[in-house]
């Protein structure tokens, strides 16, 4: 395996937090009583109610319980349909809030692919008696069809027909490599392979060592294969990291048999008494029945609270897939704290300053989809924002780490401003409380914070976590046991006092901020509006919301980022006082792994006669494709079948997109023009780029010789061709194109003028 495709695995899994600098303050040991934090005076001088443990701890609790035991996460499943009901029946009983206004909206999206596990069976013969052990199922790669549907369990796409697969046979132990040596398919063929999960941790053993040991598994053709984790709290040992989604399985080509997934504690608790009792076991039968979904539906939940100033607004989020245990760190104590400042606002009869969001995101831990739909769905709020902040990322670390609290933020540094205003000034609040919180700056992935960047929303996650010594330890997920097994409220409780934390920083959000929307912009006031049309492009990464260094640049250049979403249709007076327009590409989910005949994108003439005659009358348009769907970072996934339908409106400019994909990653600037000023190359995603033809114009840039950079003059406007999307994202790291971008909008701003 290329350590370059690792890196953008170990990404795409990592929906983290960046690594603090700041040394850690010392925390007091938790407590079980049901106030953590004394009230105290906000910068209006407002009491601040106390937050509740005990209720933290129940919400908790209650969320863990929804369809436990059916799969890592239930992202885009019943499982979460069912925890944003539990939500949303609480809400209703907030007596207070309902009289004063408050409203709860459910909106759904689509996403790319789920799993759905529907039934989970374990059943143990020692001797005479048939022990029943709770047992969890396992999830493929989630942007993957053919690697996820090796965990369905007929192997059937879209198929919701319950076919439970049940085998039963004798019962082999795997407990170290010394027996997985002699592990063969004499000894094991037609077996259930119990394995201890150790051996294929590739979080402790590495991805070289432990694909080795799951491929030695995998040869002995068992007829099932258990994985066993344990707990444990000492660095250096396994604890099932990513055992039910991310582990080694997910991503091997290898025929899989039934694989679940039991805690050795599990097995203590139904009657075995560890590895020696299980070695006197005469048989084991498994039963497994999952479905793999794509496209998929999962959704958000709102709650408007209504504030004394309806102008402003404030967003507080946390994300709601993860109501199954294990997921009580990450993020059911961020779903809980949501809750919970509702509470309080009921309880005390407090009107906010302006008006409070409370929005528990879906389909996080898929890829943030469900951040990325609220921002692309609520673009008139995020212009009236004051500020957004995101409670994700609670964590339980290994013995020696002593963890703090941290707002970490993506911020402008490498765009000239190093000021983190909105981090700081909730810094300075809970300083009044005696809370010690440390604002970061990051360029990374965190949450669902970080969908809102790239409109210049301020934004920030509040975490608990001491980063630095987590990924020296074997990263944030091992050393906070989040993705494992033990991700529970038993560990959540032995933080509560930090949960009790976070939940009065979330409160001092909702009671502190000031009802003017640009109080903690780094941006200056926008004067000039940049739209990106994505009326026929699904995939929710192929957006600004993941295009954030270009938003942020914009934003510095003075303009208001917008965007017509999928599935919302335009005309031109929506294009009316626009410095430039970006017409995405028309990309759908359904894909030639999938079943394309589900729906089809493409646009319509009114569209397309819009688009035009904005260009006509002097507008500038940035027409872009894809020859792939992708993901943030610029990560290329399936093949884009809709990529010619590009061609319908390029056409009307004398532009044809060519079908076969140029390999390069880079460009090469061939022209001296004011867009391309001082470059010599720019960064495409790998393999992604379609050439083009165009009737008139200057070609700007070249890949293997092939044109993907043009300026085409048309009526009294301009359409500035771009053959890979990937120019307007990134890679990791810092930006390439970033002069790119803001000669861009130099531009543009030259031309409005």
């Amino acid at each position: 395996m290329k350590k370059g495709w690792i890196g953008l695995l170990m990404l795409a899994l990592l929906v983290g937090c960046t690594q603090p600098v700041k040394a850690p303050p010392t925390l007091a040991v938790a407590t079980p009583t049901p106030s953590i934090v004394a009230p105290g005076p906000t910068p209006a001088a407002t009491a601040v109610p106390k937050v509740f443990l005990e209720r933290l701890l129940a919400t908790i609790s209650d969320l863990t319980a929804i369809q436990a035991y059916s799969g890592w996460r239930n992202s885009g499943t019943v499982g979460e349909r069912e925890a944003l009901d539990y939500v949303a029946a609480r809400l209703e009983g907030l007596g207070f809030l309902k009289k004063a206004g408050l409203r709860i909206e459910r909106e759904p999206f689509p996403v790319y692919l789920v799993t759905e596990i529907w039934e989970t069976g374990l059943s143990i013969t020692i001797g005479e008696r048939t022990l029943t052990v709770p047992a969890d199922g396992l999830r493929g790669e989630r942007d993957s069809i053919p690697l996820a549907l090796r965990f369905d369990s007929d192997s059937q796409l879209n198929d919701d027909l319950r076919n439970p697969r049940t085998v039963e046979g004798r019962v082999a132990l795997v407990r170290d490599g010394a027996e997985l040596q002699h592990l063969s398919s004499d000894s094991a063929q037609g077996q259930i392979v119990f394995a201890d999960y150790a051996l294929v941790d590739r979080v402790v053993r590495g991805w070289e060592t432990a694909s080795g040991a799951a491929r030695m598994l995998l040869s002995a053709h068992p007829a099932g294969i258990v994985l066993v984790t344990s707990y444990s709290n000492r660095p250096g040992e396994s604890h099932g990291t990513f055992a039910g989604e991310g582990g080694i399985f997910a991503y091997m080509d290898e025929p899989l048999p039934p694989m679940l997934l039991v805690r050795l504690e599990d097995l203590r608790a139904s009657g075995i008494d560890g590895w020696e009792m299980l070695a006197q076991a005469r048989s084991a039968r498994l039963v497994w029945d999952a479905d793999v979904f794509s496209p998929g539906r999962s959704a958000n939940l709102v709650a408007r609270i209504p504030g004394r100033d309806h102008n402003s607004a404030v967003i507080l989020g946390a994300h709601i897939d993860s109501p199954n245990s294990p997921g009580a760190l990450d993020d059911a104590a961020g779903s809980a704290v949501l809750l919970e400042v509702a509470y309080v606002l009921d309880a005390s009869g407090l009107v906010p300053p302006v008006d409070v969001y409370l929005v528990w995101f879906g389909s996080e831990e898929l890829g943030l989809y469900g951040s990325s739909h609220f921002v692309a769905t609520h673009q008139e709020l995020l212009d009236r924002t004051v500020a957004m902040l995101q409670i994700d990322c609670l964590s339980r670390p290994l013995d020696g780490i002593q963890p703090y609290l941290t707002l970490e933020t993506w911020g402008y540094g490498r765009l000239g401003d190093d000021r983190l205003p909105w981090p700081e000034a909730l810094a300075e609040l809970g300083e009044s409380h005696g809370l010690a919180l440390f604002p970061e700056a990051s360029s990374w992935i965190a949450s669902d914070n970080t969908s809102f960047a790239a409109y210049n929303v301020p934004n920030a996650n509040l975490i608990y976590m001491d980063m630095a010594e987590m990924d020296a330890l074997g990263g944030v997920h091992y050393a906070g046991h989040l993705h494992d097994p033990y991700d529970t409220v038993e560990l959540a409780t032995e933080v509560g006092e930090a949960l009790a934390q976070m939940a009065q920083v979330a409160l001092d959000a909702a009671l502190a901020v000031p009802p003017d929307p640009a109080a903690y912009r780094t941006v200056p006031t926008s004067e000039l509006r940049a739209v990106f049309v994505g009326s026929h492009t699904e995939p929710a990464h192929m957006a600004p919301t993941w295009f954030i260094d270009l938003g942020m640049a914009l934003g510095m250049e003075g303009y208001d980022v917008d965007l017509i979403p999928y599935g919302d249709s335009f005309a031109a007076p929506d294009l009316e006082d626009t410095a430039f327009v970006v017409a995405l590409p028309v990309a759908d989910y359904p894909s030639p792994a999938g079943d394309v005949s589900l729906y089809d994108e493409a646009w319509t003439e009114e569209e397309i006669a819009a688009l035009e005659d904005y260009v006509t009358q002097g507008g500038l348009l940035v027409l872009t494709n894809s020859a792939h769907r992708l993901k943030y970072t610029n990560r290329v996934l399936d093949t884009n079948e809709d990529w010619s339908d590009q061609n319908d409106l390029a056409a009307r400019f004398g532009v044809r997109f060519l079908e076969e994909p140029i390999a390069t990653s880079e460009a090469r600037v061939t022209a001296d023009h004011p867009i391309m000023a001082g470059m010599r190359v720019l960064s495409l995603a790998p393999g992604n780029a379609l050439s083009f033809e165009i009737s008139s114009g200057e070609v700007l840039a070249v890949a293997d010789e092939r044109p993907v950079i043009a300026l085409v003059p048309f009526g009294g406007g301009e359409v500035l061709v771009l053959g890979d999307l990937g120019l307007l994202g990134s890679g990791a790291g810092e930006p390439l194109n970033l002069r790119f971008w803001r000669s861009l909008a130099g531009y543009a701003r030259s031309r409005s003028n």
